[in-house]
């Protein structure tokens, strides 16, 4: 029976550790990713239906929702459109989607609401989705967005979508499908690899059992010191042997589309949405440094995948729209239209490319006589209903409960104290923590995607390593602690030895360390 008791006592040990290092992952931003995607047969993934995806970060703090149908779109009670209605359909990616923005900053509903303005009777559906690449947009359509009735389709493609086209699946082992160069969808059932992966639930199973994809997406560039992914390849100019085939697949997915809208009698028309690094040169230096791996800026142009995508248009006989100039002049005026960490469109980089898609359409007379502009409207008006999306930083509601709830534990706790006193002090220690905790959170941020998680276990390391340091010969005092009761069977009795040794080892340290005093007394 005692045998029996020291097994459990070390279990029990082993699943409060575990269930610490799983709530601090998680609160470092390492726990399990959260994204509307699920497994869809036709296109690999697709989003879920009414679906509610909240993200947060230090450039945006918004919410996804989706409709009955798995669009980022108005609600609708069936695809079919109104009478006398001109639908467009969007194409694309997570730009498309509107990955960092809220709906009413987002260009596909800004274009909407201009039109509408115009009283031009046009509707806009949404049929982006994160991380498709052309074909998945294409085979989506063939399937699904054929039954929305489009007269307008626009493919708004952006530079990775290129190399994606060739491959047959999405790292680490997301299927997908793949046209042939002349058209033909290929005859391939999609298998959900991710469907019962236990492993990818937990913050300390992708830690520990990290997937990233395979050698085979890698290359290394003629001029570049490292191996990058494959699908930089697009920049390059001197083109790599491998997108001759992934361009000769773009184009088949654009064939089969313009064949399916030639018959329904729709436009299709390519929008290649040109990145950061085409307006930015800093930003460009840092993303050559890092995702390019030293590339010269020389050997690599963020214009080749923009120039490539409407050469493809042409030799496919569909329309396109350059905003390359639009961008321009708009960034010579010295605003962003870029975030500066994440690589897509900000508030104003939308509102940008809506006008110059917008004016291209205007121009070119892509709207029938019966949906011609009844009143001129210079600019996207507001929308109607302020966005119900986003709202206040998610930082700055918790920095205002802790501090609500901390100053009144301090006022009950410390009663002779004067009352203006607490307020300060606590406010003091949690801007302290939140000061160091944002660092941190910048640092990692500085280094390449992939190693920060790597540089974040560092930082995590370090400080448990400073913890220990502090304690010295108290953590042999505690070690014997744990010993001697898990040798006596006492497992029933270990969450509260553990909480009470943590307790007072944190009061210790924080004695003895003014540099992290306000993260523990912030705990109590």
């Amino acid at each position: 029976m005692r045998g029996l008791n020291v097994l459990l006592s070390i279990a029990v040990s082993l699943v409060i550790g575990l269930f610490v290092l799983e709530g601090g992952l998680r609160i470092l931003g390492l726990g399990p990713p959260k994204n509307l995607n699920t497994f869809d047969p036709v296109t690999g993934w697709s989003k879920k239906a009414d679906g509610t995806q909240k993200k947060h970060t230090s450039e945006f703090d918004i919410v996804l929702e989706t409709n009955a149908f798995g669009l980022r779109d108005d609600a609708m009670e069936s695809r079919a459109k109104a009478p006398g209605t001109l639908r467009a359909v969007a194409l694309g990616d997570s730009f498309t989607l509107g990955y960092t923005v809220d709906r009413a900053d987002l260009f596909v509903d800004i274009l909407e609401r201009w039109w509408r303005a115009e009283e031009r009777r046009t509707d806009v559906v949404n049929g982006g989705t994160e991380g498709w690449s052309t074909d998945q947009e294409v085979a989506w359509f063939l399937e699904e967005g054929v039954k929305y009735e489009p007269d307008l389709v626009f493919v708004f493609a952006y530079e990775n979508d290129l190399y994606w086209c060739a491959e047959t699946q999405y790292p680490p082992d997301l299927d997908k499908p793949r046209f042939s160069a002349d058209g033909r969808l290929e005859a391939r059932e999609l298998v959900d690899h991710a469907g019962n992966r236990w492993t990818d639930d937990f913050a300390l199973t992708r830690l520990l059992f990290r997937r990233r994809p395979g050698e085979r997406f890698f290359f290394t560039p003629p001029a570049g010191q490292r191996p990058i992914l494959k699908e930089w390849g697009a920049l390059l100019v001197e083109r790599p042997d491998f997108m001759a085939d992934a361009e000769a697949r773009c184009a088949g997915a654009l064939r089969a589309l313009k064949a399916r809208c030639d018959e329904l009698g729709a436009r299709v028309v390519v929008v290649p949405i040109p990145s950061h690094s085409f307006v930015d040169e800093a930003y460009a230096a840092k993303f050559a440094q890092g995702a390019l791996g030293g590339i010269p800026r020389g050997s690599w142009s963020p214009d080749v995948p923009v120039e490539t995508f409407l050469r493809l248009a042409r030799e496919v006989g569909v329309d396109s729209i350059d905003v390359r100039p639009a961008l321009r002049e708009a960034a010579a005026g010295g605003e962003a239209l870029y975030f500066e960490r994440d690589w897509h469109f900000n508030e104003h980089g939308n509102a940008v490319f809506a006008g110059a898609v917008k004016r291209a359409v205007d121009e070119r007379g892509w709207f029938p006589a019966t949906h011609a502009p009844t009143r001129q409207v210079a600019q996207a008006p507001a929308p109607v209903h302020p966005p119900s999306e986003g709202g206040v930083p998610f930082a700055l509601k918790l920095f205002g409960a802790l501090w609500a709830a901390l100053t009144l534990l301090y006022l009950a706790t410390y009663r002779d104290e004067p009352k203006w006193q607490p307020p300060l002090k606590v406010a003091g220690l949690l801007a302290a923590v939140f000061t160091i905790f944002t660092g941190a959170r910048w640092l990692v941020a500085q280094v390449p995607p992939h190693l920060a998680p790597y540089v974040m276990v560092l930082l995590v390391g370090g400080i448990l390593i400073f913890v220990a340091y502090k304690l010295g010969h108290r953590l042999g005092t505690i070690v014997e602690l744990i010993k001697s009761f898990t040798l006596r069977g006492h497992w029933y009795l270990m969450p509260l030895v553990v909480v009470l040794l943590t307790v007072g080892s944190l009061l210790v340290v924080a004695a003895s360390s003014p540099l992290v005093a306000p993260f523990i007394y912030t705990l109590f």
